[in-house]
């Protein structure tokens, strides 16, 4: 979860002039001394929404996360990301499945990956 907070602040501070003109050319900015903070007003709150998603294998599911809570589940990883991209995330850059018919798509290419892996062992 990003919460932002937006305050007033009124600074006090002092700042040495220059003493002559070649140390005027040759300044680089304010240098500012005895700085203090003499108010600080808070003007403004906002909450942006953290989504994520994963998946649970031993259920075969994928999920989608709105600030840490499970909000939507599919066997489809393509719909989870569908999902993600109609509550306002960007989702152009995610890689798709190609599950959206085939659910099963994604799950049958583990057990196979899995079954692979476990002949040559």
């Amino acid at each position: 979860m990003t919460d932002f907070i937006t305050y007033r602040e009124t600074v006090e501070f002092t700042v040495r002039l220059p003493r002559d003109d070649y140390e005027a050319e040759h300044s680089y900015g304010e240098e500012r001394q005895d700085v203090k903070v003499v108010s600080r007003e808070e003007i403004g709150r906002r909450h942006e929404v953290d989504y994520s998603w994963d998946c649970d294998l031993e259920a075969e599911l994928f999920y989608l996360l709105k600030d840490g809570e499970r909000i939507f589940e599919s066997r489809s990883h393509d719909a989870v990301v569908d999902h993600c991209g109609s509550l306002g995330d960007d989702v152009s850059q995610v890689f798709r499945f190609g599950d959206l018919d085939d659910q099963d798509k994604f799950w049958r290419i583990q057990a196979e990956s899995k079954a692979a892996k476990q002949e040559q062992s």
